[in-house]
């Protein structure tokens, strides 16, 4: 007989011996920490792989953009930093970087900009300043110059070639330049640059500059122009989702791509939440700690709502799409699909492979059933971790982007 997902629930209540002990962790350690927590801070969740298909579709459709961008102004920003430190190089050159990025963060809030990078750590700098959430994206928008090699300009790089740009002078003053710097002509830096008010709004120049760049994007196979580009050049306000029928009417030979990554979306989201599910199931049954049924209440719900999206998915059109997956993550997505289309309701023969592709984590595991596992289940607060979602391909920075070239 076929089990409702709305009685996935058991367990009782048992103590935990205290345990006294020290831990030493190394400065690697503690970066690695640190680093979690910035993906817990910006909702990455990614504990069985499906960001893997998130950053494959999205650097598809939109290349060059990051879960981490704000406002387009900034890829004019940070060039304009860059080449404000010509002179500058080592450490020297790093240190006046990260004191300019931690001035403009300061003017932008000043200025009553709520989406400034670092506005809430000012007056201390931020650990992900716009010098470093930019670079690639300047690199593939074609503001930022490659190397004679092809590879990415890297920062200590633009720092070394705008001191050898300023090194010699005609006898006008003018910079005499015998190879290019490091970045594009850039547009005309507005008067309140050197001091006064600073926005985020773009200023006319510096949207048709953008513009100009995100209009000749291709996709990252290279074969055509990405469907950014293709937005972009409509010139109008970015559509209401990535799935309306605008997108779609621009898409091209993307319409059937994109349809697919809608369907991994829905399958994504599903995923997660039969991970949670299972999760919050071992700790009550396994580790016999009292927990609300939050999480495996949701799935019921994810099913009904993302189910049938999820239930379309062909996947080995999806690695046409996107590129092959690991055995692990391709596995999951076929089971997950298959209990999608079975309907039975329970998650737990799907446990096992859940596990398998979790492993890749190491001791970080949480369905593991080994002592790490049940310490990091012992840190898992079911009611402060995030409900499962769609993946979301950055579709909200790319419409902020969009809105940016046409409010300008």
């Amino acid at each position: 007989m076929k089990q409702s997902a709305r009685t996935f629930r058991t367990g009782r209540t048992a103590p935990i011996e205290p345990v006294l002990g020290w831990a030493y962790l190394s400065r690697e350690a503690l970066a690695h920490a640190k680093a979690q927590m910035d993906e817990e801070s910006m909702g990455v969740r990614d504990e069985i792989g499906f960001l893997t298909i998130h950053q494959r579709y999205a650097d598809r459709f939109f290349p060059g953009t990051s879960v981490l961008h704000t406002r387009a102004r900034y890829a004019v920003f940070v060039p304009w930093l860059f080449e404000d430190l010509a002179g500058f190089t080592g450490p020297a050159a790093v240190r006046a970087l990260h004191e300019r990025e931690r001035e403009l963060a300061g003017r932008l809030r000043d200025a009553g900009e709520s989406q400034v990078i670092g506005g809430r750590v000012f007056p201390k700098p931020s650990s992900q300043p716009p010098s470093t959430v930019y670079w690639n994206a300047l690199a593939v928008w074609g503001v930022l110059r490659p190397r004679l090699d092809g590879r990415t300009t890297s920062r200590a790089q633009a720092h070394r070639l705008l001191k050898s740009v300023g090194a010699a002078t005609d006898d006008d003053g003018q910079p005499l330049l015998s190879f290019d710097p490091p970045f594009v002509p850039l547009p005309s830096r507005p008067d309140s640059w050197r001091g006064g008010d600073i926005t985020l709004r773009l200023t006319t120049a510096e949207a048709a500059f953008l513009r100009e760049r995100l209009s000749q994007l291709r996709r990252s196979d290279g074969h055509e122009l990405s469907l950014l580009a293709k937005l972009v050049r409509t010139q109008a306000a970015p559509p209401p989702e990535m799935w309306a029928d605008e997108t779609l009417a621009v898409a091209g030979s993307d319409q059937a791509p994109l349809a697919r990554a809608q369907y991994a979306a829905s399958l994504a989201c599903v995923g997660r939440a039969v991970y949670d599910a299972l999760l919050e199931r071992i700790v009550v049954v396994d580790d016999k700690q009292e927990t609300s049924n939050r999480h495996r209440d949701h799935l019921a719900n994810i099913v009904d709502e993302h189910g049938p999206v999820a239930a379309k998915l062909d996947i080995d059109a999806l690695e046409a799409d996107i590129g092959a997956l690991t055995p692990k993550l391709r596995a999951v997505l076929k089971v997950t699909k298959a209990w999608i289309v079975s309907r039975l309701g329970d998650p737990t023969p799907l446990l096992d492979v859940y596990a398998a592709a979790e492993a890749r984590k190491g001791p970080r595991a949480r369905l593991a059933p080994t002592l790490n596992g049940r310490a990091r289940r012992l840190e898992w607060s079911n009611d402060e971790h995030a409900l499962a979602g769609p993946l979301h391909y950055r579709w909200e920075q790319v419409s902020t982007l969009i809105n940016d070239l046409v409010n300008v």
